[in-house]
């Protein structure tokens, strides 16, 4: 039994309790005397109903979070939510459901328990009236109805422009990764209209926003200035698209294939399937290798080393017909795109270096095509005697005549001889 599960039964049977306890005193007046029980059992009814919405809305969000059934999932589909991702509208909408039914719950559990209608009208008035905070007027039920309005505009907006990308910019010659640019563009101008629109059902005077304007470039001196540039570069990128959708690119040690470009960083997802978020300002500023803007074609380069005394006409030519025999390799320059050349490149300490250069029709399997010609590469040389060289060091031992040892015939020479001739002069 879950946490919650025992929580609903214990209000329930709590609530059961009390308006039976309720009904006997009411049919046998002064029996339970002294004791506020028809209120008691009002105030757990209130309650209890409190937290069965508050249970509904709960299960509700998470049915559209995880699609449970068939009209959650045509929800989801409708408004262009993926497969993987929270319905964060939905997430933020039960939230304020949730706050709204907690404000509301004490107001009529004051009524239950004899709240004047004057008092109830001074918080009426309260709620509409709200309060001022320096030269701002805070009003606490059009901020909690403004929020709720801008989550369901988020909604309808993200609605907006999944329609704009996939039907109706769709009939249009524009290219896919140009129709997005323009659809996330006008999801961020719809959201900013609305915003503005809400702040002032809120109660937010306009005219102030210069003073806010001036506030947030204190900010942006001090320290949101990274924001701003990723910002500002975002846009720049959904203009000039130098990086697309579905491109693989390059930056710094990372590349992968760009999943998704939004205002503040660019979503990459590597070759790992790890997604990795890079600030856009390090797209603008930093060098990005763009594998494939204009085209899939790429060139792969595999070197090999042949023992001297190789036939190198024959090398080159098994390696140009190695790379022709490949599916994924261009060989009839298409596109002005050349044909597969081998290069003698150098005379290495211990091998004849080659290079077998050629262009494949999706650079983003040229691991795979390298992989493929290696194996055909060792097959073919091996069927063909050619050997595959690898770092030899050759010692060469010279034998050299040893010299004849000579051997002294004169008897060693003693201490007793050393101290009576200390000069080592012989005897006269």
């Amino acid at each position: 039994m879950g946490r919650y599960t025992f929580i609903t039964i214990l209000l329930i049977a709590a609530t059961l309790i009390a308006w039976g306890l309720a009904a006997f005193d009411w049919y046998r007046p002064g029996q339970i005397e002294d004791l506020p029980i028809r209120q008691v059992a009002a105030t757990l009814a209130v309650i209890l109903g409190g937290w069965l919405i508050s249970r509904g809305i709960d299960r509700l969000a998470d049915g559209l979070n995880e699609g449970r059934y068939a009209w959650q999932r045509r929800m989801r589909r409708l408004l262009h939510v993926e497969a993987d991702e929270r319905f964060r509208e939905a997430d933020l909408f039960a939230a304020l459901l949730h706050l709204l039914i907690w404000l509301s719950l004490p107001l009529l559990l004051l009524q239950v328990w004899g709240l004047s209608k004057t008092s109830f009208d001074l918080l009426q008035h309260f709620a509409w009236t709200g309060f001022k905070l320096g030269q701002l007027q805070i009003i606490p039920a059009q901020v909690l109805l403004g929020a709720m309005i801008l989550v369901v505009a988020a909604g309808l907006i993200r609605w907006v422009t999944a329609r704009m990308e996939n039907q109706w910019l769709a009939k249009t010659p524009l290219e896919s990764h140009t129709r997005e640019a323009i659809a996330t563009i006008t999801s961020y101008v719809l959201f900013v209209i609305v915003t503005l629109a809400v702040l002032s059902y809120a109660g937010l005077d306009l005219s102030k926003l210069a003073l806010i304007a001036g506030a947030l470039s204190v900010g942006i001196g001090f320290g949101l200035q990274n924001i701003v540039n990723n910002f500002v570069s975002g846009l720049i990128l959904l203009f000039e698209q130098p990086i697309r959708r579905g491109n693989f690119v390059t930056v710094g040690d990372t590349e992968g294939f760009v999943r998704r470009v939004r205002i503040r960083g660019t979503e990459l997802e590597t070759l790992d399937r790890m997604t990795v978020i890079v600030p856009n300002s390090e797209l603008i500023t930093n060098h990005v290798k763009n594998w494939n803007l204009r085209d899939r074609y790429g060139r792969i380069i595999c070197t090999v080393g042949v023992a001297y005394g190789s036939d190198v006409r024959l090398v080159q030519k098994l390696l140009v017909e190695i790379a022709g025999k490949h599916n994924e390799v261009i060989s009839d320059g298409v596109a002005g795109v050349p044909r597969p050349m081998a290069l003698f490149r150098n005379f290495g300490d211990s091998t004849l270096d080659f290079e077998l250069r050629c262009f494949v029709r999706d650079v983003t399997r040229r691991f795979i095509v390298i992989s493929d010609l290696n194996f055909a590469i060792d097959e073919t040389f091996q069927e063909s005697g050619i050997t595959i060289a690898f770092p030899q060091l050759d010692v060469w031992h010279r034998s050299v005549p040893a010299e004849p040892l000579q051997v002294s015939t004169e008897p060693p020479q003693t201490a007793a001889d050393t101290s009576e001739n200390p000069a080592g002069d012989s005897a006269p």
